[in-house]
């Protein structure tokens, strides 16, 4: 089992997609796979170097759309009608009243259920807790595109953490989740390869300190 563990969305993005290439096995004729790996990354992501140089906003907006918006993004994708929280809420709203009530609870969670069609949200669960005073996410994803996607949908949910955090007036921290499938496909190489390249060229000239 692989854990990854960075100050950055960015950095964890990097890591985990360098993993992929390089621990993978091949998933048929389509790419590569690493199975069972930890990701964990703060909950705020301003000023992340590699999203911005090399994430695709495009891609950011759509994930955003996925989860938070009521009409389907370009793809027809739409996950927020099909969240529900302990209270069968899609906005948080009773993830937050049950974590007022009952501060040590652990079932203010939201989960993502498919529509009984064969397909399977990319996330599946996502669980709020108050430890040390302080809001605490995890989450599940049964599979994730490591280049393409992990860094939109992990943005999404720690903007989940936030909103959250923000309903109880308490800080959000760190985000941990754990992925079932994450892998990469042979098509994206070239643009993975540049990724990993220059990317790794400003951690190693210290253009990635401090950022969070």
């Amino acid at each position: 089992m692989i854990d990854l563990s960075f100050g950055s969305i960015g950095q964890t993005w990097i890591h985990l997609v360098g993993q992929t290439v390089q621990n993978g096995k091949p998933l048929n004729d389509e790419g590569l796979e690493l199975t069972e790996v930890n990701v964990s990354f703060p909950a705020h992501a301003k000023h992340d170097e590699l999203i911005r140089q090399f994430g695709d906003a495009r891609m950011v907006a759509e994930m955003e759309k996925v989860f938070f918006a009521d009409q389907a993004n370009s793809l027809g994708h739409s996950y927020l009608k099909l969240m529900r929280g302990p209270g069968g809420r899609n906005d948080f709203q009773d993830v937050i009243s049950l974590l007022k009530t009952e501060r040590d609870s652990k079932r203010a969670v939201v989960t993502f259920c498919g529509e009984g069609n064969g397909k399977v949200p990319c996330i599946n669960v996502v669980q709020f807790l108050i430890r040390d005073g302080v809001i605490r996410t995890i989450y599940f994803a049964r599979g994730q595109d490591a280049y393409k996607k992990f860094y939109a949908d992990a943005l999404c949910i720690a903007s989940m953490a936030r909103k959250v955090a923000e309903g109880l007036d308490l800080s959000a921290e760190s985000v941990s989740g754990f992925l079932g499938s994450s892998h990469i496909y042979h098509k994206d190489r070239p643009a993975i390869d540049d990724f990993l390249e220059r990317g790794n060229k400003l951690a190693m000239n210290g253009q990635l300190q401090g950022v969070c």
